[in-house]
């Protein structure tokens, strides 16, 4: 497919796989994890984020919402966007504060690949590239394969960060262009996976099979929750994990509340995890095999 729903691109990020590289976010996920840091990502449709913060009282929302039913006066700061009709960004587009703020876009791949190869040079130099994240790549499965072909086709450097929710033939397919894999290892326990993702943590041990299958190339992103992670069961279960796939890089990622800002301007309540310092970082490492 060429064409598919983005919500970002970031420039020289240096934390999503090896050199310089140009990251792009996809809408739409397998999963609904509880701890997301990019909840604007789950749904596969644009939506408005609304930072009451910043609304100047003009009423140009009210004006271009296009249904009366709709309509809400955000300049008493106390409505949220329950009343909006599913895919309109009528007052977003209208707002001239930045209080209400769009997230997802439909583009193609040539229209992708046009800013990517922006940085073309910085890529060369550092050995980086493109690295598509999310959201899920996955979940568009067309697209991200056709938009990781056209890279490998002009010699850039390509990366997927994946929570391994998809269907197999979908990775395999993928892997043909993919050099590097970053696996994220949410949680190694079936009904806490469950519990918190939504999603199969059976679905996500058999796509990582498929693809190391191939011999493709992984690095592990281990998430860290302290009142989650630590228990005795997820720890065993992560370090079994890990012993399984002794070539694959691996890295831990600590939890943050980052992503409560995001869920305040989608009007969704907050959902707050404890962050773990650096010692609990490092035992926690110690735990499942990697200090």
């Amino acid at each position: 497919m060429d064409r598919g729903t983005i919500f970002d691109i970031q420039h020289f990020c240096t934390g999503d796989g090896p050199g310089i590289r140009t990251t792009v976010f996809l809408k739409g996920c397998t999963l609904h994890c509880a701890w997301c840091h990019n909840p604007e990502s789950q749904d596969h449709r644009p939506e408005i984020l609304m930072s009451l913060g910043k609304c100047i009282g003009c009423g140009s929302c009210d004006a271009a919402c296009p249904g009366s039913d709709a309509r809400r006066i955000l300049s008493s700061r106390e409505s949220r966007l329950s009343e909006c009709p599913p895919g309109c960004l009528a007052c977003a587009e209208a707002c001239p504060s930045s209080c209400l703020e769009t997230a997802g876009r439909s583009v193609t791949v040539r229209e992708v690949m046009q800013e990517v190869m922006q940085d073309e040079a910085y890529y060369r130099h550092s050995g980086g590239g493109i690295t598509l994240s999310g959201g899920e790549p996955m979940a568009q499965p067309s697209f991200s394969t056709a938009l990781l072909e056209a890279a490998c086709s002009r010699g850039i450097d390509t990366a997927v960060e994946t929570s391994g929710n998809g269907k197999v033939d979908d990775f395999i397919s993928a892997t043909r262009w993919t050099g590097l894999w970053l696996w994220d290892i949410k949680l190694m326990d079936p009904i806490l996976y469950k519990e918190y993702t939504g999603g199969s943590l059976e679905t996500m041990l058999n796509s990582l099979e498929a693809v190391s299958g191939t011999g493709a190339k992984l690095r592990f992103r281990i998430l860290y929750i302290p009142e989650i992670h630590d228990d005795e069961r997820v720890v065993s279960s992560t370090r079994r994990l890990l012993e399984m796939y002794p070539d694959a890089d691996k890295e831990i990622i600590p939890y943050h509340l980052l992503g409560n800002a995001k869920r305040v301007k989608l009007g969704l309540p907050e959902k707050r995890f404890r962050e773990p310092d650096k010692d609990m970082v490092k035992a926690f490492a110690r735990k499942i095999g990697l200090a």
